[in-house]
């Protein structure tokens, strides 16, 4: 069987966890959003804790979105914690390595 470990370098990437899946102001929240923010919120403290980089990807709806740049459901969800030094890259499509500036940021580490 192949070593499927990811690298002790490898970073961590957080994708589409933003506060309008999980404030309910204009849809439901997320299925079990305490749970995979909770989830997600160990996930990345083991990651700065084994010297690994975070970034988030955030999804950039159309105008009038509630996940459109500057809506209020846009931000990454706060409760992850966001270290200031930790990048967010922006999406407008289903991949996130669309966004070329991710794709350098990943080959970087």
């Amino acid at each position: 069987m192949p070593n499927t470990a990811p690298s002790a370098a490898a970073p961590l990437i957080v994708i589409d966890l933003q506060t309008g899946m999980f404030d309910g102001r204009f849809d439901p929240p997320i299925h079990d959003a305490d749970t995979i923010a909770e989830r997600a919120r160990k996930l990345i403290d083991w990651a700065r804790r084994s010297g690994r980089k975070v970034a988030f990807v955030r999804h950039d709806g159309p105008a009038g979105d509630p996940l459109a740049p500057g809506a209020s459901g846009w931000p990454v969800w706060p409760q992850l914690g966001q270290a200031a030094d930790e990048p967010t890259f922006g999406k407008t499509v289903g991949n996130a390595f669309s966004n070329a500036a991710l794709a350098e940021w990943v080959a970087g580490q």
